[in-house]
């Protein structure tokens, strides 16, 4: 989801406890620091740039490179072709982290009319609580500041009454974006006063920081005046611009600022429909004569979270914007969360509502990041109605590869039939004046507004030609013309690349029929998905139900020999069905098979009339040798292995290049989808540069987990991948006041004999709760001197995850600074962080914030909060016995540890936490394991 903060690696604490306790060396490789693509997880939470940032191209040159790119998905072509099919005419939504209203390319069309309609902050980052002030002469007090000049407030309205509040920059996240005025800190408190005028609300601020606002303009809600003000000190022009958002209640204002302290909603914004951005002329989004509306549903602050209920109400206020105007309404939503359980999430079927009732609003979302491995499609991305849009490395980014390569980070589908498309995953587009140097960006969330921009101009051309289309014509137009990756599935790619031309010339041959839906009976959509693991059979028969209005004969193909369907579809109103069968027999090789069946009527000029996509994930045995996969891999090509992990039992996979001058990148997915909860996406080189994934037995979740090689977009490459799990199962437990007992588990096929150790690495607090509805939760706890990394885990049940839309998981000091933010994108999250030198203790807050996908969420939901924290060198722990053991086939052992005097003073409600390696055969295994006060008799 979010980018990753530094962290202390389960390897170098296994490595310290096995240098304080072993008695000889031991060789841990730790893999080599990388440069990432920056890519945004979910896509509108950008992470805080660093303070130097990588050399940015002028506009002019990026203009010139094509580093907006236009061409692939047709849209260059079909501007050429029809001028003015420029987006006139059309409204795009931008649900997003906000946009800066003063970027140049954000300001007008190419008609000479405004870009942005309004401006809507629906997250309440930006709320200012007011209360009545006084005037004292020509002077005001507002918090700690008193300000001058205020007969320039008086102007407006002598007789009163006045309002006041401030803006806390801490309450804004991190430097350089919390920092308003751009003084170097985020430690500001700005005050605002608000009046009533005879044209309605406005507010002052002291903009230039002169302590007077004698010289400063009075700024109306942008929808009535468009106006916009910026803070700034020394002269300089301001990072950022932001808008004001007027309410009323019981005749005293209300006062959201709107602004956007991510850079990612203005980016995104540019990509859609910037109009000569940065004054280069040419230099365009997609479609640039489409008007945007600006909709806040996120706290940037929390890492581009959004809040219970803002998704719902910023879509119904675009609706009603655009109705309202009668302009054609596309919608972007760049964001993503992981799902738990795919196609099952509230907020899809509130936009599938929505949808329904609205036919002619297109919803353009992204696919998510999670990507390469499957059955990672992001919530709303799994939604039916919306156009699910994936990433592609353009030509122009990819290092010289002549055509589209699909984006390793670009999410998969699996159990759901998604993506729909692929556009563009990177693109040099506006920012905020903060975020300078950060003008390319990464990820679906850049390929959702490409497609959003391609609807509007098809949206626009028929508006121009006053034909009247649906969301559902132009998606299905897309569809039927887009252009498949070579070598991809359509798991990976959905249709493939979007070819605008073709697809403006399919959407005018549709006949007006009413569309065929498929589903198959039992799962949310149109997909099958199934996983084989040796000696255990599998389901092989699945019923599609088909409605919708039939054209005559359906033909039903299948693209595999595996699946098997009958010849023809016979209409059975108002619903028909088939069955689908699998063939195991046919599928016998490890690895992942999927392919298409799909319906077609006698004009296959317009594309299938459904599809069906059916999944068979057909795991690798593991046996006591492990597992040794070599494969060659096309310049970005992929090899994708699977394996069944037992819980508490550890495992470790080595991703290695064949050759010297050839590197991959290596991926590990858990049951589910999930991406590594560690760090995911590590670079492989040869030898000793592998890419090493050391998976602690705490973390093992008994299921399949999904391995996955690389290679870079212009390089093909060898890869070799090695699989090797732990012999045992391993726990420990404290059974006494100062007794611990290890136990291992023997798994393998014969005897195992080995070495136990056991060290103390820190302390560690548990806590479960429950409450009702998204309110803010935050757990106050100590951290003492001691302690100089954490490591804090939330996890919550898999079937409540559905009901949200986010969850932000922070960490704060007493001051209200961000020390990590590394929100849910699962039902369990990690936050790592190390923690700020200091030579005294310090009071520490994670703050839980919960996002509903309904306003009024009033569920049951419960949670547990692990935290814990570490010291900079493990204790080695005694053993009350011998520590050597030996276990027969299905046998157990037992170690017995007497348990030290803790060597660290742990905070109230902390236990000891203890590190367990085994040695067997010159390897070594770790888990993590709490040791909480044991009930029953003390020893003494």
């Amino acid at each position: 989801m979010h980018a990753m903060p530094n962290r202390r690696g389960r390897l170098a604490v296994l490595g310290l406890l096995l240098a304080a306790c072993a008695p000889k060396p031991v060789t841990t490789v730790v893999p080599p620091t990388m440069d990432p693509v920056k890519i945004d997880r979910p896509p509108i939470a950008v992470p805080t740039p660093p303070p130097e940032k990588s050399p940015q191209p002028a506009p002019s040159e990026a203009s010139r490179r094509g580093l907006m790119p236009l061409a692939s998905t047709g849209v260059w072509a079909f501007r050429q072709a029809h001028p003015t099919y420029d987006g006139r005419g059309v409204l795009i939504g931008i649900l997003d982290s906000g946009i800066d209203p003063s970027i140049p390319g954000l300001g007008s069309t190419p008609t000479g009319g405004h870009k942005i309609l309004d401006l809507r902050d629906f997250s309440g980052e930006g709320k200012v609580p007011l209360a009545v002030v006084t005037p004292k002469g020509d002077q005001v007090t507002v918090g700690a500041t008193t300000l001058r000049g205020f007969r320039r407030v008086a102007g407006f309205n002598a007789a009163g009454p006045y309002y006041a509040g401030v803006i806390r920059e801490v309450a804004l996240g991190e430097l350089p974006a919390a920092d308003l005025n751009w003084d170097g800190n985020n430690t500001d408190e700005l005050p605002i006063v608000v009046t009533k005028a005879s044209d309605g609300w406005i507010l002052f601020a002291d903009t230039n920081g002169d302590g007077s606002l004698e010289d400063e303009k009075g700024i109306h809600d942008f929808l009535v005046a468009r106006e916009t003000f910026g803070w700034s000190t020394g002269g300089r022009a301001s990072p950022l611009h932001a808008a004001a958002n007027f309410g009323e209640e019981a005749g005293a204002p209300t006062l959201d600022i709107f602004f956007d302290t991510s850079g990612h909603g203005s980016h995104v914004s540019g990509i859609a429909s910037g109009y000569s951005m940065y004054g280069v002329q040419g230099f365009d989004g997609v479609a640039p004569g489409a008007q945007l509306i600006g909709l806040k549903i996120a706290n940037n602050a929390y890492g581009g979270i959004s809040m219970t209920g803002t998704m719902r109400r910023a879509l119904a206020y675009a609706i009603e914007f655009a109705k309202k105007r009668g302009l054609p309404l596309v919608l972007n939503m760049s964001f993503g969360v992981g799902n738990e359980k795919e196609g099952t999430a509230r907020i899809d079927a509130v936009l599938d509502s929505a949808l329904a009732a609205n036919p002619d609003v297109t919803f353009v979302t992204s696919a998510g990041n999670d990507g390469p491995g499957i059955s990672t499609m992001g919530f709303p991305a799994t939604a039916n109605r919306v156009i699910t849009v994936g990433a592609t490395y353009p030509p122009a980014f990819s290092g010289g590869v002549a055509g589209d390569v699909t984006a390793f980070f670009s999410s998969r589908g699996g159990e759901v039939a998604k993506p729909d498309l692929l556009a563009p995953g990177l693109a040099y587009s506006t920012v905020p004046r903060w975020d300078a140097g950060s003008e390319i960006k990464s990820g679906t969330s850049m390929a959702s507004p490409h497609m959003a921009g391609a609807v509007a101009l098809l949206v626009s051309g028929a508006r121009q030609e006053k034909r009247t289309v649906s969301a559902e014509q132009i998606k299905r137009a897309l569809l039927a013309t887009a252009r498949p990756v070579p070598g991809d599935r359509f798991i990976d790619d959905g249709a493939g690349v979007a070819d605008l031309v073709a697809a403006e010339r399919a959407l005018k041959s549709f006949p007006a029929q009413a569309l065929m839906r498929a589903r198959v009976v039992g799962a949310p959509g149109p997909a099958v998905f199934r996983v084989k693991t040796p000696g255990v059979a599998i389901d092989s028969l699945a019923v599609v139900e088909v409605e919708g209005g039939f054209p005559g004969p359906v033909r039903l193909t299948s693209e595999s020999p595996w699946l098997v369907v009958p010849n023809m579809l016979q209409h059975q109103p108002p619903k028909a069905r088939f069955p689908l069968t699998l063939r195991p027999g046919l599928l016998t090789e490890p690895g992942l098979f999927s392919a298409l069946v799909t319906g077609w009527s006698s004009d296959t000029s317009v594309g299938p009339l459904f599809r069906v996509v059916a999944t068979v994930v057909v795991t690798s045995p593991l046996g006591d040798s492990g597992l040794t996969v070599r494969a060659a891999l096309p310049a970005g090509g992929l090899k994708r292995i699977f394996f069944a992990a037992d819980s508490a039992r550890p495992f470790r996979v080595i991703a290695s290049s064949g050759a010297k001058a050839e590197r991959v990148l290596a991926f590990l997915h858990e049951p589910g989808g999930q991406p590594d909860r560690t760090e995911n996406g590590k670079p492989g080189g040869f030898g000793e540069e592998a890419a090493v994934y050391d998976v602690d037995g705490r973390d093992v979740m008994a299921g399949v987990y999904e391995v996955i090689a690389v290679a870079a977009p212009a390089e093909a490459a060898s890869a070799v991948v090695v699989v090797d799990q732990s012999p045992v199962r391993m726990d420990a437990k404290r059974v006494y006041k100062d007794s611990v007992v290890a136990t291992v588990s023997n798994r393998s096929r014969g005897s195992v004999s080995g070495t136990v150790k056991l060290g103390v690495v820190g302390g560690e607090r548990t806590q479960v709760f429950s409450q009702r509805g998204g309110a803010e939760r935050r757990v106050a706890f100590h951290a003492p001197a001691w302690a100089n990394h954490l490591v804090a885990d939330l996890q919550m049940p898999r079937d409540a995850w559905p009901l949200f839309t986010d969850f932000g998981f922070t960490l704060e000091d007493a001051t209200g600074q961000i020390i990590a933010k590394q929100p849910l994108n699962y039902s369990f999250g990690r936050l790592s962080a190390d923690l700020p030198a200091a030579t005294k203790d310090r009071e520490l807050v994670m703050v839980l914030t919960p996002a509903f996908a309904d306003p009024d969420a009033a569920q049951l939901w419960t949670g547990q909060l692990s935290i814990r924290l570490y010291a900079e060198t493990p204790v080695l722990v005694e053993p009350a016995g011998p520590s050597e053991f030996t276990t027969a086939r299905g046998g157990s052992a037992t170690v017995a540890f007497k348990l030290p005097a803790s060597p660290w003073a742990l905070p109230d409600a902390f236990f000891p936490l203890g590190s367990l390696v085994i040695e067997v055969n010159g390897a070594s295994w770790g888990r993590e394991v709490p040791l909480p006060q044991a009930s029953g008799p003390i020893m003494k």
